[in-house]
């Protein structure tokens, strides 16, 4: 048996762990088709749309959801990906053939949210379980890089489009989702199953097999080994605990990730978005160039990027509540501009308002890896897909309830950005003393960190 150097740093181990990212790409393509849509959900539109086109891809990612535990049951847990992959080409098909019939948009957008909830829950469990402890982070960040990627597309047509243009909006929405697809349908090919999926069928030789497949270079060493022997212990671990005491073990995880999940709702949010419109549109009034959103959208995805590059060497918790405060306090900043109905047409007090709120979009855009890194971390095997699942719908719910309630008028601007603004003030004080550090740790070690209610580590 071979043997490689233990001990990697930087390049080195970013080369050794590559074929775990590389494996989980096609996702990502996913997101980003996923992140047009959201984009449209939150306000981002080029046209005034009604209310069921506006919530009908939060209703289908609710439905992608409730289904993907059973997908992630297969015996190849990867090539569950085609039907959301298939579910995201149809939707394309439609958006370009049918750009012109509000119904068919609809059914594109509910495909594609069912598609995105499928793959949500797939990617979450199957990132988790293929990244190792020192790149767990970079693996499960391709989340939110998709859809903050694809947002950001979607934010620089609705700020440039013009009557002009000969191509519907929604019809370029539809190649660009259809060349995404294809691409992710191409990169399925390089995936790689989880060992542990094999490792809880009882198929060793085949979990062994991923696990040297999952590192560089390709052949099995002593270090595989070890590897290979501290997941069985995790799915041991696991397998040793009744269905019972596992559901027991996964409500405090399932109550600290469903808050800390949902802070995502009012980051990427409406109330948020036509604020934004409104304030850079008094604040700019006479600028040649719409510049705001595409600085918005761009800085967002840079905070993003900023995450991916320090949740392993760094850390979750520290960075991530730091962000989240900040966002906080940009909020309240903006809720007090916005008590007064008068700025509503004040210049200044405006582009202040926008200058706060593109603030908080990059802090927001730091904090949202985070949300799926923990979601993958929490929970014990036997429930994971199901609580994950239900995560991810009640996020969407609360956008959808956002999105069904809020009309925008300086009052509710002001009692949207305050209230949100303490929750996430609290929430950051709560998060302090109960989300756990889990850099460098193992899926066995985290588990068992979530399981205690309180963590005062930061590092």
């Amino acid at each position: 048996m071979a043997t490689i150097n233990p001990v990697l740093t930087g390049k080195n181990r970013s080369w050794v762990n590559a074929p775990q990212s590389i494996a989980l790409v096609s996702d990502a393509f996913i997101f980003i088709t996923g992140g047009f849509n959201l984009a449209i959900s939150v306000g981002w539109t080029y046209e005034i749309v009604d209310l069921h086109f506006s919530i009908c891809w939060f209703n289908g990612v609710a439905i992608g959801a409730v289904l993907a535990p059973l997908l992630t049951n297969w015996k190849r847990r990867r090539f569950s990906i085609f039907s959301p992959i298939l579910l995201v080409n149809v939707s394309a098909i439609i958006n370009m053939a049918g750009y012109y019939n509000t119904d068919a948009l609809i059914a594109a957008r509910y495909l594609n949210g069912i598609g995105i909830g499928l793959t949500t829950v797939s990617f979450i469990i199957h990132a988790s379980e293929i990244a190792s402890e020192h790149y767990r982070g970079y693996c499960m960040a391709l989340e939110q890089i998709g859809l903050y990627g694809g947002a950001y597309v979607q934010i620089i047509c609705t700020t440039y489009w013009g009557s002009g243009v000969d191509i519907n909006i929604y019809c370029l929405q539809g190649i660009f989702s259809i060349i995404f697809g294809v691409i992710a349908l191409a990169l399925t090919f390089t995936s790689i199953d989880s060992p542990i999926l094999h490792l809880r069928r009882g198929d060793e030789p085949e979990a062994l097999n991923c696990v040297v497949r999952l590192y560089r270079p390709p052949i099995m060493t002593n270090e595989k080994q070890v590897i290979f022997n501290k997941l069985k212990e995790y799915v041991a671990m696991n397998e040793s605990m009744s269905l019972w005491k596992s559901f027991i073990r996964s409500l405090i995880p399932l109550l600290k990730v469903l808050c800390y999940r949902c802070m995502l709702s009012f980051i990427i949010a409406f109330p948020i978005t036509l604020t934004l419109q409104w304030s850079e549109s008094i604040g700019t009034a006479g600028s040649l160039v719409n510049w705001p959103p595409t600085l918005y959208g761009l800085i967002g995805f840079i905070g993003v990027l900023v995450a991916f590059t320090t949740l392993d060497p760094i850390g979750r918790k520290a960075v991530s509540l730091f962000s989240l405060l900040c966002v906080a306090g940009m909020y309240i900043g903006v809720g007090v501009i916005f008590n007064d109905p008068n700025s509503l047409l004040n210049s200044t007090k405006m582009a202040t308002a926008c200058a706060l709120l593109m603030i908080s979009n990059i802090f927001g855009g730091i904090f949202a890896p985070s949300t799926t890194l923990y979601l993958g971390e929490a929970f014990p095997l036997y429930w994971k897909s199901y609580f994950i699942a239900f995560t991810v719908i009640v996020q969407y719910v609360v956008d959808l309830i956002i999105v069904c309630t809020f009309t925008f008028t300086s009052n509710n601007v002001f009692v949207f950005c305050i209230a949100t603004g303490v929750i996430m003030f609290i929430g950051c004080l709560v998060f302090a003393v109960t989300m756990p550090e889990t850099r460098k740790n193992t899926l066995k070690e985290t588990q068992e960190q979530f399981a205690y209610a309180l963590h005062l580590r930061f590092y």
